[in-house]
This record gives C-alpha cells, sequence and structure tokens, in this order.
C-alpha cells in the first residue's frame, strides 16, 4: 500500500502540519522487485512460501498503519475539550508552551488572550445547563472562526477560553482582544425559546522568555479580572 499525506488540522505556531495518511489501493510488488529474487529460478514451493511471507510483510504494514491511525484519533481525544471543538486546558498549556519556546528562539513576539464570559452563572441559573453549553459552544465557534490559522483556541475551565496570537505585538494582541470582546456582545445565541446574548472580559499578556506557559495563564487571568472589575461585571 502507499501512503500520500494530505494537511488536516491547524498546527502549533511553528510547528509542521499535522497531516494524516490517504491509503490508495495498489496491487501487489513482484516477486523480483520486492524479494531481489527471479521467480523462474525458484521451485515452486519455494516461490509460494516466498509469495506468502511478502504477503504476511504487506499485512503487518497495513496494520501498523492503522494502529497509528488509532493513536493519533486517541491524541485527537484525550488534546480536546469533551463539550466544545478546542483544545483543552492541558492540550493548550502544552501548546502555548511550545509556541513561547518557539517564539525565543527565532525572535518572534506572541501574546495570549484570556476571556471570560459575562453573567454566565446567570444563564446557567435562569435557562439551565443546556442553555449554558449551548452558549459555550456558539463562543468557542465565534473564536474559531475569528483567529488566524497560526493562532490557537482552548477552553481553560467554566466559562474561560484562552486564545494563542502567534507572532502579535502588544498593540495588535490588545486590538484582538478588544475586536473578540465585541464579537462576543455581538452575538444573538438561539437557546431554544429565545435568544440571549452575553458580554465578555479580556485580559492579554505578551510573552515573556523568564515565564512558563502557566505563569503566563495567571497573568493573563489578572488581567481580565481586573477589565471584568473595571466594569462592574458579575461573574
Amino acid at each position: 500500500m502507499k501512503e500520500t499525506l494530505e494537511p488536516t488540522t491547524k498546527a502549533a505556531p511553528g510547528l509542521a502540519p499535522v497531516r494524516a495518511p490517504v491509503t490508495k489501493s495498489k496491487s501487489r510488488p513482484s516477486l523480483s522487485r520486492l524479494a531481489g529474487l527471479d521467480a523462474a529460478d525458484l521451485t515452486p514451493d519455494v516461490r509460494d512460501a516466498v509469495m506468502r511471507l511478502i504477503g504476511e510483510v504487506e499485512n503487518l504494514n497495513s496494520e501498523a498503519s492503522s494502529l497509528r491511525n488509532k493513536i493519533k484519533d486517541l491524541e485527537s481525544i484525550a488534546d480536546t475539550d469533551p463539550l466544545l471543538p478546542v483544545y483543552n486546558r492541558r492540550a493548550f498549556t502544552r501548546e502555548l508552551s511550545r509556541a513561547m519556546a518557539f517564539a525565543q528562539r527565532h525572535d518572534l513576539g506572541g501574546a495570549l488572550v484570556y476571556v471570560d464570559l459575562d453573567g454566565f452563572k446567570g444563564v446557567n441559573d435562569e435557562y439551565g445547563h443546556a442553555a449554558g453549553d449551548t452558549v459555550l459552544a456558539h463562543v468557542a465557534n465565534v473564536l474559531n472562526e475569528h483567529v488566524r490559522e497560526s493562532d490557537l483556541v482552548g477552553r481553560l475551565g467554566g466559562d474561560e477560553f484562552g486564545v494563542l496570537l502567534a507572532a502579535a505585538d502588544d498593540a495588535g494582541a490588545a486590538a484582538k482582544a478588544a475586536a473578540l470582546v465585541e464579537l462576543i456582545r455581538e452575538q444573538h445565541i438561539d437557546i431554544g425559546a429565545q435568544e440571549i446574548c452575553i458580554g465578555a472580559s479580556a485580559g492579554v499578556q505578551s510573552f515573556q522568555s523568564e515565564l512558563s506557559a502557566e505563569q503566563l495563564l495567571d497573568l493573563a487571568d489578572q488581567a481580565m479580572y481586573a477589565h471584568k472589575q473595571a466594569k462592574g461585571c458579575a461573574a
């Protein structure tokens, strides 16, 4: 079997795109090409034995390819939030750490935007958790649709999201954070019986060589809460 490669999901900043193998059917290679043997010089029994071995090798290669695909699928499941089409906190933190290291090696900028929804608890209390899940899914889709291919979105817990902005300077990151907050505020989210709107607060922290990914998350979280308190918003 021969494999060709096609791009699939977005890669983390600075990393090669993730590619998934696509198999194409092909007839079995000849005995002489695979084993370096001339079939005319072999007895029928030996020729049959060699061909069986070749078939077993091909089966093993196919099984190995299938196993690799299953491992990739499991890795994807392990990295994805159980509710939303974004990275979970563990995977997002890992990719943030990689992006920070890449930015430092290549003298590039970068920033983290920490987004928290305003009044989300009230949505759950008034409309129920199913409505809350609908709001979270809608916001996740908005964030995914309005970032670049080099950027990443993750759910950090509850109604909190992280947006990794690769190679962004301070002004660009602040402008992007403000734009995302405004986009969320403008949404009319259908929760079944009616449409609701929800606000958001955001904190921005630029990459710094002396900080770890967790420290960057903490600082961006603090900046987000300062923004929320300045607006007088509920959690």
